[in-house]
């Protein structure tokens, strides 16, 4: 994806760090108050991010909670912010590995 360019992977996945924790602390908020319309577009907005990265479990699991906020399943959103919280760690340590 970024050829052989280290220092442009680096700055592209930091900026994915810097910018994926903000997103879920918002997620959170969202999810705390029961906004359907906010879940859906913080979902979108890291799918679209995690995908330009590279991290297709991430942003597949965004698109999950993206196509489920709508029917406010509040259960179901919460299962699925658990899952999506667990892989965007690991995508985190893996930027923080690299970088």
């Amino acid at each position: 994806m970024f050829g052989d360019d280290a220092d442009l992977r680096n700055a592209i996945l930091e900026e994915f760090a810097n910018s994926a924790t903000p997103y879920m602390t918002e997620l959170d908020a969202a999810i705390a108050r029961k906004s359907a319309e906010g879940v859906k577009s913080l979902a979108h907005k890291l799918k679209s991010s995690s995908r330009t990265v590279g991290a297709q479990a991430l942003g597949d699991l965004c698109e999950a909670l993206e196509n489920s906020a709508p029917n406010a399943d509040w259960h179901g959103i919460n299962t699925q912010e658990l899952a999506l919280k667990s892989e965007l760690e690991r995508v985190l340590d893996y930027i923080r590995s690299l970088c």
